[in-house]
């Protein structure tokens, strides 16, 4: 969830305790990675299916058809598990390529070796959607099914019953974080394979042309075409927005910036919290506070998130109540992320004249 408790930061806020607090910042930020997900997600492009030997593609894709879980994350498992070998044999007992113990292979296993990779994987399906049933009626969302199924496999069913959710257990936390951030979502597993469904060019793939040097804020070099100061998601949103527009650097002077616009930061305005007054003063450009569409720029103010200057996002995506939005310095400084975000935990959302259509 993104508000004043969760992992943002606010854009502006990053940079600059980045400049102050140093590796502290750093280890608040792991600490927030590392701990219960925020309900929204983070998709981190390259995170999927790739490590899933071609061997087994298909063995997953039947696995993940029968479980009701995506492929990425019973891949992300296996490789947590085993590093996708058949012959391993952990300390404890557990065998083969998806860790059964004996008890509860000789339930799921269908009296197959369980050093047989492809019987394994099956295995795993059936298992996994076992467990998904199980927990399913304490979860909220289908993202939160995945992480309970994920705890059970390691804890126990009877564990996240009891604790009606993921249990305390530290290895069990890490466990789950481990494979849905692996699988391409911090709590939103699967989210990456979606963004490339997208029709907005580079989506999912930060393709920010200041994104480089990767993590370094950009008060140190010149504003951008776009008016603002690099690596802050002021400046890649008024860049995300050009190009879903159709522009591109070799055509001269973007035609959405503040100055294109004829506005403006006035007294007492800065950062991200002030666009909502600034854009709205400009011809064809409206404020929402649900219904949100692709293109629109969602906004938060300088109460609504950590740091005190707000922060905008740009909405690639509705999906029912939940919004696929891209970040720049969101949870980490300077670095771009993808959230699955509910409608209604963003305050509101800007609605450049090229959206408003339908």
């Amino acid at each position: 969830m993104l508000n004043k408790t969760a992992a943002g930061l606010g854009c502006l806020g990053t940079a600059l305790l980045g400049l102050i607090l140093g590796a502290v910042l750093l280890l608040l930020t792991l600490a927030v990675f590392d701990g219960p997900a925020a309900e929204g997600g983070v998709c981190r492009p390259g995170a999927g299916t790739g490590s899933v030997p071609s061997e087994y593609r298909q063995a997953i894709t039947t696995a993940a058809e029968r479980s009701g879980l995506p492929e990425a994350v019973l891949a992300a498992q296996i490789n947590q598990e085993s590093r996708w070998d058949p012959t391993a044999v952990s300390p404890v007992g557990a065998q083969g390529l998806t860790q059964f113990m004996p008890a509860t292979w000789a339930q799921f296993g269908d009296g197959a070796d369980p050093f047989d990779p492809f019987a394994a994987i099956a295995a795993q399906g059936r298992y996994m959607k076992h467990l998904r049933v199980q927990v399913a009626p304490l979860a909220q969302n289908a993202n939160e099914t995945i992480r309970l199924a994920l705890a059970a496999y390691n804890a126990g069913p009877g564990a996240v019953l009891k604790h009606q959710g993921i249990p305390p257990f530290q290895e069990t936390q890490q466990y789950v974080q481990k494979i849905t951030t692996a699988a391409g979502g911090t709590g939103g597993a699967g989210l990456c394979d979606f963004l490339g469904e997208l029709n907005v060019e580079g989506v999912g793939v930060d393709d920010y042309p200041h994104r480089e040097p990767v993590g370094v804020d950009g008060w140190g070099h010149a504003r951008s075409l776009f008016g603002h100061t690099q690596r802050q998601c002021t400046d890649f949103v008024m860049w995300r927005i050009n190009q879903s527009l159709g522009w591109s650097q070799d055509e001269g002077q973007p035609p959405f910036t503040f100055a294109a616009l004829g506005v403006g930061y006035g007294p007492g305005q800065s950062g991200a919290g002030s666009w909502k007054d600034i854009l709205t003063q400009a011809e064809g450009i409206s404020f929402h506070t649900d219904d949100p569409r692709p293109g629109d720029i969602a906004w938060w103010g300088y109460n609504d998130i950590g740091g005190g200057y707000g922060h905008v996002g740009f909405v690639a995506a509705v999906h029912g109540d939940t919004a696929i939005i891209e970040h720049y310095n969101l949870a980490t400084p300077n670095t771009y992320s993808v959230t699955n975000t509910p409608v209604s935990d963003v305050p509101g959302y800007i609605r450049p004249p090229a959206t408003t259509q339908e």
